[in-house]
């Protein structure tokens, strides 16, 4: 048997099954990204705000610019996002 412990070109049980899990966390992981980026629309941990309390913190917002850009950077929104954002709240009662 060659001496190949502890290497990457090892073909002992143990190391198949290193490599099996090594690539299964690697998918994990790229599914938890793809995930983050297309589904959540909140981060994980957060609180989620009523639709009253989104009105209400955009009206604060909506007359200063500052702020208001300030908080669109901050969600990593893209200008169709933030029009559209601006479009719901302002059709909001």
């Amino acid at each position: 048997m060659p001496d190949d412990f502890g290497t990457p070109n090892a073909q002992d049980a143990t190391s198949q099954h290193e490599k099996t899990v090594q690539e299964a966390a690697e998918y994990a992981a790229s599914l938890d990204k793809a995930v983050k980026e297309d589904l959540l629309n909140r981060p994980l941990g957060s609180v989620k705000v009523s639709p009253d309390q989104r009105k209400q913190e955009y009206t604060l917002m909506r007359d200063n610019p500052d702020h208001l850009a300030q908080f669109l950077v901050d969600n990593k929104a893209t200008v169709e996002q933030a029009i559209k954002y601006a479009k719901e709240m302002e059709s909001k009662p």
